[in-house]
């Protein structure tokens, strides 16, 4: 896409093509999984502090399954859940630039593509 009225416009075309809400929530979502992840790590790292010096709790020998083994389980969940946010945040991000900014210019301005509406009835389809 090369400008030649000037970077001023070609920067305000661009700039003003952006889906803005979408990388907002992005953002705040990629900003709370990021909380929930470092809390919920902190939380269970304490657990398993609190148990070993206050009530000697030990870890079992072996492949046994005690408090430690569902903690650290625990732990594993927190990551993928993150992990599952990660990936559901993406196709948010991709589902916006797909129905709003350049789209708006070449279809009209209430118009989305024939890819936007597809990934708006998956992500409807996977969130019902």
């Amino acid at each position: 896409m090369l400008c030649v009225s000037g970077c001023k416009e070609c920067c305000e075309r661009c700039v003003g093509s952006l889906p803005w809400a979408s990388l907002i929530a992005t953002i705040l979502l990629y900003m709370g999984v990021a909380l929930f992840c470092g809390c919920g790590h902190e939380a269970l790292s304490g657990t398993v502090t609190i148990l070993q010096n206050y009530f000697e709790v030990i870890r079992a020998p072996g492949e046994t399954l005690d408090v430690f083994t569902i903690i650290d389980i625990l732990k594993y969940i927190i990551y993928g859940l993150a992990a599952g946010f990660f990936v559901f945040g993406v196709l948010l991000l991709v589902e916006g630039f797909f129905t709003t900014g350049a789209i708006r210019d070449l279809y009209g301005e209430f118009k989305i593509s024939a890819c936007g509406r597809c990934l708006t009835a998956f992500v409807r389809n996977l969130c019902n």
